[in-house]
């Protein structure tokens, strides 16, 4: 990103422009923000184009037929005009890097990354072409890479009829009889997938000219190409446009979608750092608020007009996150390191105090935000978290919750204070762990923690935030039984041990007598500790429980279904990991079992879809997160997500919104109250505090354990491959 230019405009079509994020022949692309405060990049077309009435009319074309595909993996335009004198068009913004700078910056990507590389994109392609239409330009600048998978962009108001030499199909190289169309796509996917794999493309390098020969004309060398994409990648190359697969064959073809973890680790490090940076200031020389000229010449005491023909600034029905259009040559990002500060702003607008987590989502003050103050004081708040390791979800999905918060507060919280973010990837790993402990407590604006999101690291991290009175918000922590040793640790969700009250209704409910408790030994201490709390908190009068213990990896689950079958065991409930839960599903189903199968939140994972298959109305999880789709406490915070990450909620995201509500609205009470504010008095404060959040309510007792009213868990069910909410359970 680089600074805004004196010439660049101030707001566009009711965008404030940020920042320039690249330019191109045709336009420059700046990073803007709603007046809902969502992010987007914004493509404003230059003169000479927009008053050149064919390229007015392809842009136009491609806005609108644009406007008319949807789905998860694309990125389509949010809002434009094409009709008035300033022509632009604006699309979710994607803070990922580009295929193309991913791969000169870590080299070729590995097989099963390109796998889900290939399967994601043709999953985009099929809803293009299941509209009749075309993307003309699938290349790797027109690829960014998130955390849970590739955005491809460049459709919709490009402007332009084919992509560059190297990624062009036969028929678009030579012309001819052969009409331009989906199988094109195809081709230049097929390019883009060999580029990924080995670092150039299939028709190696030179002048555009040799490019576009080689492609009409020579076979391509696929001879660095993996084994296992090889042949896919030959077939999306074939020299016949009516022999190469189409883009739904390809999509089941290739390998499954993945989660968090499609990227190698380094690479969903960098990933995750640029998603931690908040949006920028207004420029300093731009106070927020003032009427700034939309283009050149236009009155700077007027606040512009949507233009003529403009759409409503966006607020999208399928938000998809973003990148730019069809910038060829985009600035490159100043590297960011994984501590690195996320400034954000004392916003000057009033903070709903009653209310307070589904308060803000919804409200939009223009003009509310204005610079930092200077020489006011600057507290910060640190994330530590698994954001790239295994099991990265929890970790990602408090990263954008807290996000959102600062955001939010950025604009509207009218601090007496600057307040910054500093997140630290752990990995998961006890010794980053160690180290993200040190680093956060050594650093004196650092107020709060929230994290880890691990239980396998606290013992690593505990005592160091105890010992310097560091509040530590656990938001994912299962309910450490000794967590009374840590001195500053808040768990601010009921502990797993209550999760017993919770299957104790759920059983009720469904009529289950007889219950056996599975305690998995190869799932750890964590099983046994649940399944005891669990077998000890079921009604005997109601219920006939029994545990059981076994090791998932080394027993006959087969044989365990059939006996609990021929048992008349009513329900199972299962305290292990999630590949468990999968094999015993499959097991007792084939044995004809007709119970009810109960897990904890342990066992939610893909890897339990993979070993029991996408059944309907299958087994039932407890876990201790909402899902803010289907909530209607917290859907306000949910259609939020959506509008500024352009998917859904992960877990813990709506709870690391409120906790970071909590902590900053905390913060500033104390501030208002006393001089000297310590890490301390801010602890104290926290656990006298009560707040109640758009996830659930946070409170605390006097050794910082849960003591929130609400739900002990929500209750979630696997149908056909995916979780379906069912509902809060008060135990």
């Amino acid at each position: 990103m680089r600074e805004l230019t004196p010439t660049d405009p101030r707001r566009i079509g009711g965008y404030l422009l940020l920042r320039r994020l690249g330019e191109g022949r045709s336009g420059v692309v700046y990073l803007a923000r709603s007046l809902r405060g969502e992010p987007v990049a914004l493509k404003l077309i230059r003169p000479a184009y927009a008053f050149d009435p064919a390229f007015r009319a392809r842009f136009e074309a491609d806005v609108a037929a644009a406007r008319h595909v949807g789905a998860r993996r694309l990125v389509t335009v949010a809002a434009a005009d094409t009709a008035g004198g300033t022509v632009w068009a604006a699309y979710p913004y994607v803070a990922g890097p580009t295929l193309d700078e991913t791969v000169a910056t870590h080299g070729p990507l590995p097989p099963r990354t390109v796998g889900a590389l290939g399967a994601l994109l043709a999953e985009a392609l099929t809803a293009v072409h299941a509209a009749g239409l075309c993307h003309r330009d699938v290349r790797p600048g027109h690829v960014q890479l998130t955390l849970d998978g590739p955005r491809l962009t460049g459709f919709g108001g490009s402007g332009t009829r084919i992509g560059p030499p190297g990624f062009l199909s036969p028929e678009q190289a030579v012309g001819g009889a052969i009409p331009v169309g989906p199988p094109s796509d195809l081709f230049a996917l097929g390019c883009l997938l060999a580029y990924a794999a080995t670092g150039r493309g299939p028709f190696g390098e030179g002048t555009p000219r040799e490019l576009l020969r080689r492609a009409a004309f020579d076979p391509p060398d696929l001879a660095d190409v993996p084994r296992g994409l090889r042949e896919v990648v030959s077939a999306c190359l074939h020299r016949d446009p009516l022999l190469r697969p189409s883009a739904l064959d390809l999509a089941r073809e290739m390998a499954p979608p993945v989660g968090v973890g499609w990227l190698p680790g380094p690479l969903a490090r960098e990933v995750a750092a640029r998603y931690a940076a908040p949006l920028p200031r207004p420029a300093s020389h731009e106070p927020a608020g003032q009427g700034l000229p939309a283009v050149p010449g236009q009155p700077a005491s007027e606040t512009p007009a949507l233009p003529r023909g403009a759409a409503e600034p966006p607020e999208p029905e399928r938000p998809t996150p973003d990148a730019l259009s069809d910038t060829p040559e985009p600035e490159k990002p100043r590297p960011t390191g994984r501590r690195r500060a996320l400034r954000l702003l004392g916003g000057a607008g009033a903070l709903a105090v009653a209310g307070v987590g589904a308060g803000l989502l919804l409200r939009t003050e223009p003009g509310a935000e204005g610079p930092a103050g200077a020489g006011r004081r600057t507290y910060a708040i640190g994330l530590q978290a698994n954001l790239s390791g295994p099991a990265a979800d929890a970790g990602s999905g408090q990263q954008r919750g807290l996000n959102m918060a600062v955001d939010e507060l950025n604009r509207l919280g009218n601090l007496p204070f600057d307040l910054d973010v500093r997140p630290v990837d752990d990995a998961g790993d006890q010794e980053l762990a160690r180290q993200a402990a040190r680093d956060l407590v050594a650093d004196e604006e650092v107020m709060a923690v929230i994290g880890p999101s691990e239980d396998a690291v606290l013992p690593a991290v505990g005592d160091a935030y105890a010992s310097a009175e560091v509040p530590l918000l656990a938001l994912s922590l299962t309910g450490p039984g000794d967590h009374e040793r840590y001195g500053s640790l808040l768990v601010a969700r009921p502990p797993a041990a209550l999760a017993g009250l919770a299957a104790g209704e759920v059983l009720a409910e469904r009529d289950a007598r007889r219950v056996v408790v599975l305690d998995d030994r190869a799932a750890g201490e964590e099983s046994g500790r649940v399944a005891r709390a669990l077998h000890g908190s079921l009604d005997r009068e109601r219920f006939t429980p029994l545990v059981r213990e076994l090791d998932s990896a080394e027993a006959d689950l087969n044989a365990l279904a059939a006996e609990l079958t021929a048992d008349g065991t009513e329900a199972v409930v299962w305290c292990g990991r999630a590949e468990g839960a999968g094999r015993l599903s499959r097991a007792l189903r084939t044995n004809g079992y007709q119970g009810v199968g109960l897990a904890t939140e342990r066992a939610i994972g893909p890897e339990y879809f993979l070993h029991t298959g996408q059944q309907p109305d299958d087994w039932f999880f407890l876990a201790p997160y909402t899902d803010p789709r289907a909530d209607p406490r917290a859907n306000g915070f949910g259609r939020a997500h959506r509008d500024r990450f352009g998917w859904d909620a992960e877990p813990y995201a709506a709870e690391a919104y409120d906790a970071a509500q909590l902590l900053v609205l905390t913060l500033r009470e104390t501030v208002e109250r006393r001089a000297g504010v310590t890490r301390g008095v801010l602890l104290e404060a926290l656990l006298a505090g009560r707040y109640r959040g758009v996830a659930r309510d946070l409170a605390f007792d006097a050794e910082g354990g849960y003591a929130g009213e609400g739900p002990v868990a929500y209750l979630y069910r696997a149908h056909h491959g995916e979780l379906r909410f069912q509902g809060p359970v008060s135990g």
